[in-house]
């Protein structure tokens, strides 16, 4: 990957006090990022006939200019932003942006703020080209799965057809018969190549200070609304394309191919959470703090047959205490973390993730006088072991001592 990003500061260029007099702040900027693909025959592909295993590449372009105002003596923060990107596939897409703060009082502070932004697809969903044996997973993009999308037939349908022949046969029909009978429950594919997923976003939070600053308080709230969601489906070609045939192509399973494609839902989808932090000064040198957040993905309808991988637990919570120079130079701190049980999909394995919670600790020492801390610690310190996903490693403890020498 190379990358590269700047970032200039209009308001300064235009005059040094320009901000002190107007109350404008204006900001300009530019990335590029290019990835160099070296296929291997396995994950990735050159798809150029002749060209399989020569390099290629995936770029993108974009730049950004952003206003901000200071209004009311400062309590009302006003920020306005409008990128724009272009994808090596696809066409500019323009992405704004507006933020609001309102503080009332230097401990209280509230945000809004409003997005609509484009994600291309990544390498891996546009040109994957993974043969696992009985299924082949290839990317969204045309030059990866040109026809397809428009041969294949629906996975899940060619399932519950396969299921009737078979209670058909079994109850004594000839399986022709049968296939002649349950080929209305097959369905075309009508999914077609990738484009960008696109994201409509609100946001409001607030964060405020209590009890002369030993409580301090964070909530965050989000709502998200996505077009042409990026997910994945499963669908199979028949290797006929005679139309009586198709039918009986579809009942063997050698007379197929199957595929695992990533395209766009034609649901609207929806994504929504929030958050809520604490932390709260225990004399002058202890610290409570907890959080806890919250994620959900919804479907404005229920039709269909995609995997979204949204792979995200509803619930993730921690809770710590400790303090610096507690006791002389001695520190601790003890964090306990959660996370509930959620379902992950992948285009390796689906299934299950069981909740989990972990105990970390560690204690500090500073040497003031020779700027040196020694700290002896552990995650999860109990060695209990979890998976944080599917198809992963099973984690347990790790057991650390570490050293800083402060040099100023």
């Amino acid at each position: 990957m190379f990358h590269f990003e700047g970032q200039a500061d209009i308001s300064k260029a235009i005059a040094s006090d320009f901000t002190a007099k107007t109350g404008y702040r204006f900001l300009a900027g530019v990335d590029h990022r290019t990835y160099l693909i070296h296929p291997d025959g396995n994950y990735f592909i050159n798809y150029s006939p002749g060209h399989t295993f020569d390099d290629f590449t995936y770029s993108k372009t974009g730049g950004f200019v952003q206003a901000a105002k200071s209004l009311f003596e400062n309590k009302i923060e006003i920020t306005a932003t409008l990128r724009a990107d272009k994808n090596d596939d696809f066409g500019v897409k323009l992405n704004p942006r507006v933020t609001l703060v309102y503080s009332p009082v230097t401990e209280h502070n509230f945000r809004f703020s409003y997005q609509s932004g484009y994600r291309f697809p990544s390498i891996f969903e546009g040109f994957s080209n993974v043969n696992s044996g009985g299924v082949k997973r290839i990317g969204g993009l045309r030059i990866a799965s040109n026809g397809v999308f428009e041969n294949a037939y629906i996975r899940t349908s060619i399932d519950a057809f396969q299921r009737a022949v078979i209670n058909d046969f079994n109850s004594g029909m000839p399986t022709n018969a049968a296939i002649q009978k349950e080929k209305g429950l097959l369905v075309k594919n009508s999914y077609t190549y990738l484009k960008p997923e696109h994201i409509n976003s609100l946001e409001a939070g607030y964060k405020a200070l209590f009890f002369d600053g030993k409580l301090t308080a964070d909530v965050d709230f989000y709502y998200n609304k996505y077009d042409n969601f990026i997910a994945q489906l499963e669908m199979n070609v028949p290797n006929t394309a005679v139309a009586d045939s198709i039918p009986y192509a579809l009942n063997d399973k050698n007379k197929q191919a199957r595929y695992r494609v990533w395209t766009n839902s034609k649901s609207t989808v929806y994504n929504y959470g929030g958050s809520l932090g604490l932390s709260y000064r225990i004399w002058p040198k202890y610290v409570l703090a907890g959080n806890a957040t919250f994620a959900k993905l919804d479907r404005k309808t229920q039709d269909d047959a995609l995997e979204d991988g949204f792979n995200t637990p509803k619930w993730m919570t921690n809770v710590s205490f400790g303090g610096n120079h507690v006791v002389s130079n001695f520190g601790f701190n003890v964090l306990y973390k959660y996370q509930s049980s959620y379902y992950w999909q992948s285009f390796l394995v689906n299934g299950n993730v069981p909740g989990y919670g972990t105990l970390d600790a560690q204690v500090n020492y500073d040497f003031v006088k020779s700027k040196l801390n020694i700290k002896i610690g552990a995650s999860n310190l109990t060695n209990r072991y979890y998976t944080s996903f599917l198809g992963g490693p099973s984690i347990g403890g790790f057991y650390y001592t570490t050293l800083t020498y402060d040099l100023l």
